[in-house]
């Protein structure tokens, strides 16, 4: 039985298409009103799963359950469900403000919805405009307004930023979560925006291949991922392969080739072939001796690359390239053909198993 504050219970849904496998037993629960981003690259399965969802598309197997019922077999108006897809969607005979006030009208809600669902979209003085009239973007905020003023509790948004120009997008989407919480919606969220699922989720669910990788707060999952997968799709990482020589300090000892012993304090494993992973900004260099006595290397600067108030550095360390993000703070700055002095901090250190596909298979992000 489903408890009281829970919206939805997906419940081992599987899906192929012919011989390809959309999804995999997939599982999770979301509580109400919380707002869950759901992130993955390109054929990982985040469309079908909203599909399945909404009622679009049926599972070959497993169950959804809504307020603690089950659903799967309901026809899509009776679910309770609002869900935008990629497409805008929008009646062309209608304007903007019919097409918004359209399902809040036929819920019996106040116009108030729509009008504030217009305002947050930027859009309320178009409201007497066609679709026709209005851009590509500007018709993506409209479908965005009419889901959000819909009156359902549990709205499905599949890349509702995507089409949106930078700036415009990121000023939205904090919008869209307020809006979503002053309404008490239940938000899942497809993207593939990193930054924008880590900056407004309350959780974050990674699909790889119809697989769920992991499901967590946005923090914990950026800095304890799962897997080299999960590590490498939030953001860059350092790999380094290496054998696993034992333990000392409280620290595993990683005898890596073309570098050296490298510690590292994270959970324990029971495998000798191993790969340690640091993120870029998690290293730290200086340009003189280091107060530390382990995992401290010397180095030369290949490049620098300044991005405001950041620096990125590739850093020839023994055998490796390894990256570096630094703060521009005007105190210490490199440029290439500088030697430094490297340090991994053990702490931001993570250490997996190595994988049976090969660094380079486990690592692949784009076309899955």
């Amino acid at each position: 039985m489903i408890g009281n504050m829970e919206a939805l219970f997906v419940d081992s849904v599987s899906k192929k298409y012919g011989s390809i496998r959309a999804l995999n037993n997939v599982s999770f629960r979301v509580d109400k009103r919380e707002y869950l981003c759901i992130l993955g690259p390109i054929g990982a399965g985040k469309t079908t799963l909203l599909k399945i969802i909404s009622g679009l598309l049926l599972p070959d197997s497993g169950r959804i359950y809504i307020d603690g019922v089950d659903k799967t077999f309901e026809a899509p108006e009776n679910r309770g469900i609002s869900y935008m897809p990629q497409g805008y969607a929008l009646f062309p005979h209608m304007t903007v403000w019919e097409n918004v006030a359209y399902g809040v009208e036929m819920r019996g809600f106040s116009m108030d919805r729509a009008k504030e669902a217009l305002e947050i979209v930027g859009l309320y003085h178009r409201r007497n405009s066609y679709p026709h009239e209005l851009s590509g973007g500007q018709q993506q905020r409209i479908a965005l307004a009419r889901a959000l003023a819909a009156g359902t509790e549990i709205l499905l948004l599949d890349e509702p930023l995507s089409a949106l120009d930078v700036l415009i997008g990121v000023e939205l989407r904090y919008e869209l979560k307020r809006l979503a919480k002053k309404l008490g919606l239940t938000v899942l969220h497809v993207t593939h925006n990193v930054e924008e699922a880590l900056s407004i989720a309350d959780r974050v669910l990674i699909l790889k291949k119809g697989y769920v990788q992991q499901i967590g707060k946005p923090e914990h999952v950026y800095l304890n991922p799962v897997n080299l997968f999960v590590a490498n799709f939030l953001g860059e990482v350092n790999v380094f392969e290496g054998l696993l020589k034992g333990a000392r300090y409280g620290n595993s000892i990683v005898d890596v080739n073309g570098l050296g012993e490298v510690y590292v304090t994270s959970r324990p494993i029971d495998k000798w072939h191993v790969v340690v992973a640091f993120r870029p900004e998690d290293i730290i260099i200086t340009d003189g001796e280091s107060r530390y006595d382990i995992n401290v290397f010397k180095g030369v600067i290949l490049n620098r690359e300044f991005i405001g108030a950041l620096a990125k550095y590739q850093i020839a360390i023994g055998d490796y390239t390894v990256r570096v993000y630094s703060w521009n703070d005007g105190k210490c700055s490199f440029d290439a053909g500088d030697s430094v002095t490297v340090y991994f901090p053990p702490h931001r250190g993570i250490l997996y198993p190595y994988p049976r596909e090969g660094l380079l298979k486990m690592l692949e992000v784009e076309g899955l």
